[in-house]
């Protein structure tokens, strides 16, 4: 007779069941909820668009409103003239913020030259919060604004959107 042994089986570890409430929690992210990207059709400029949102494009401007209509982001493209210097997101920034209407103070996060952002409130109420970016040739303006309150579900959906917005450099 022939001895068979076996090698002993090794017993496996279940991994830990995620709850209901933790899967549902992390499939409700805004960043989750953008049905998709938009593409400019020079192919340098992307922005999400959540769903049930309108995309709107013109000549000069990209648009993404919320249905209620109190959210929309504002997308304005400007192009470096070939005797310009390098485009800086910074300088644009400090222009716009002196000559927008403001209540209160002015929150800037820290800025580079290639990027620069800015929250504030106008006299009538409305949040706004402002983006700049520029690969030197290109300078996109994105502004934010909302009449809603900031902790808002559609407030931090259209900032998420404003966030999403991406420029190549070319």
């Amino acid at each position: 007779m022939a001895n068979h042994t076996t090698a002993p089986s090794r017993k496996r570890n279940a991994a830990p069941k995620k709850s209901p409430a933790r899967r549902a929690s992390k499939l409700t992210h805004p960043a989750t909820r953008q049905i998709g990207t938009y593409t400019v059709p020079r192919g340098h400029v992307s922005i999400g668009v959540p769903a049930f949102w309108t995309l709107r494009q013109t000549n000069d401007d990209l648009e993404v409103e919320a249905p209620s209509g109190n959210t929309s982001v504002i997308v304005t493209a400007f192009q470096r003239t070939s005797d310009a210097s390098s485009l800086d997101a910074r300088d644009y920034l400090k222009h716009f913020l002196e000559t927008a209407p403001r209540n209160g103070r002015v929150t800037v996060d820290p800025a580079s030259k290639a990027r620069a952002a800015a929250r504030y409130r106008d006299p009538e109420g409305d949040r706004w919060e402002i983006l700049f970016i520029t690969n030197g040739k290109t300078l996109l303006l994105a502004t934010c604004n909302t009449n809603g309150s900031k902790p808002s579900k559609e407030a931090r959906i259209g900032v998420e959107v404003l966030r999403s917005m991406k420029l190549k450099k070319e």
